[in-house]
């Protein structure tokens, strides 16, 4: 891809704001610092950092390259996940604010149904945001590689290393301050790049939605009403309170700023969902026919903005993967510390943040092996849903609510709905019935059974979790 050196510039410009902001926010004396920005962050950065963290590539070029070729399916569907965040703004998310001692959902799970839950809790929020990064670092690995011409290998470590480095500097507290930036940066180019093509398009306004109406109805009539229900669901439970959301509402200054942060962000993704589909639309009336679904974002920017707001456009894609990495690997690091190696050892408060930190370098690693055999962007999400939502989802949201809760009914849960969603998957999803269906409605059975017939909570095997 030949850049004009504007766009060089502006590409460049943007790493050097991100070195200065992790040189600015490097200085982090506390583990509770690196996990939680020590409770007092307020509700308009939980507002940015979710909304920089949501529309991570998935819910930005993933989108617009469906649309190309969909209409406005995707959108349709996707709303159910802007609705789930305003739906957790309500009622999860103050609740979670409400635990000041904890740092993760694996402190929540411990005090809810003890230390083998925690367990749990840990191991699948370590895999799923590994899972998370390789999906995000693929697509990023890719813009890199057409940008630059440099090997894939190359370009994964380059992405996902250098947001591997900036969350090591500064943990949550740096993550959340250059998610602002990022946030800000695409806030504004990609609308602005809407506009670009909409004044450009070759197709009035009426054909456009002629356009848009056909394709519409094509993508819903090549999908059965079973798949179009999974992946609604999929998008309205996948994401329930995964690591790095849950983190924002912990770390929340007060109960009403993290239900106003969730709140925010979940208006926002209403409105971005429609531009970023609104651009695959608006594309046919600029690019040629035969351009492939995957190439339709960048060649569209390319296509409409002129030198300079080109390479901006270039920095928001990158600052679209970083801000989701820098999340999820944050989230995965204090997971890894507090979830599972605290279940064995008790280091002290230096050793504990040095660990956080060293993880997050490792988990970064194992996250460029996986990006290799990552599949497409929208179908890695869905992967990764039906694993979260029937394994955590039900014994989390079931722990806020419920005083006498059974660990039986934690564990039955936890691994009775992984095993039913990931062998309903092996055998290839049969009726056309969603995995993620079938490993919810047997989590929530588990649960249930579990609840009946197990006894309360050990509350020695629970103690408070210190801070």
């Amino acid at each position: 891809m030949n850049l004009s050196p504007l766009d060089i510039a502006a590409v460049l410009l943007y790493f050097v704001l991100m070195g200065v902001l992790g040189y600015l926010t490097r200085r982090t004396k506390t583990f509770s610092e690196f996990a939680v920005g020590g409770r007092s962050v307020p509700a308009t950065m939980i507002f940015a950092s979710l909304a920089a963290t949501i529309v991570g590539p998935g819910f930005s070029v993933g989108i617009t390259n469906k649309s190309w070729d969909q209409g406005f399916l995707f959108y349709y569907l996707t709303v159910a996940f802007s609705i789930q965040i305003l739906l957790t703004g309500l009622l999860f998310a103050p609740r979670l604010a409400q635990e000041r001692d904890c740092n993760t959902l694996g402190d929540v799970m411990r005090k809810r149904y003890g230390r083998f839950t925690q367990l749990l809790t840990g191991i699948l929020s370590v895999g799923l945001c590994i899972g998370f990064t390789a999906v995000m670092g693929k697509i990023g690995g890719a813009m890199l590689n057409g940008i630059t011409g440099w090997p894939m290998p190359v370009c994964l470590v380059a992405v996902t290393g250098i947001t591997a480095l900036l969350t090591f500097a500064g943990g949550l507290r740096a993550t959340i301050a250059t998610e602002g930036l990022q946030f800000s940066l695409k806030a504004i180019i990609v609308p602005a790049m809407l506009l670009f093509a909409i004044s450009k398009s070759s197709m009035p306004m009426a054909e456009l939605s002629e356009k848009a109406s056909s394709l519409t109805s094509d993508a819903f009539q090549g999908m059965t009403a079973w798949q179009l229900i999974g992946v609604a669901v999929s998008f309205a439970f996948g994401e329930i309170l995964i690591p790095p959301y849950a983190n924002r509402a912990l770390a929340a200054k007060s109960v009403s700023a993290s239900k106003k942060g969730f709140l925010f962000a979940g208006g926002f993704v209403i409105v971005w969902l429609a531009i970023v589909a609104a651009l695959g639309i608006v594309a046919h009336g600029i690019l040629p026919a035969d351009t492939k679904p995957d190439d339709v974002f960048v060649a569209l920017g390319r296509a409409v903005l002129p030198a300079g707001l080109f390479g901006l456009l270039l920095a928001a894609i990158i600052a679209i993967v970083m801000s989701s990495q820098e999340s999820v690997l944050n989230s995965a690091a204090v997971a890894f510390v507090r979830d599972i190696v605290g279940i064995f050892a008790s280091p002290g408060e230096r050793a504990t943040l040095l660990l956080a930190k060293g993880s997050t370098l490792v988990i970064a690693g194992a996250a460029i092996v996986a990006a290799q055999f990552s599949p497409s962007i929208i179908e890695g999400l869905l992967l990764l849903y039906s694993i979260w939502a029937p394994t955590i989802l039900v014994a989390l949201i079931a722990g806020l609510y419920i005083k006498n809760t059974r660990p039986l009914a934690s564990w039955l849960s936890i691994l009775g709905g992984a095993a039913v969603s990931l062998g309903w998957q092996f055998a290839k999803e049969p009726g056309g019935v969603p995995a993620i269906l079938v490993g919810l409605a047997a989590s929530m059975a588990l649960y249930s059974i579990g609840h009946l017939l197990g006894r309360p909570i050990d509350r020695n095997d629970s103690p408070s979790v210190p801070v």
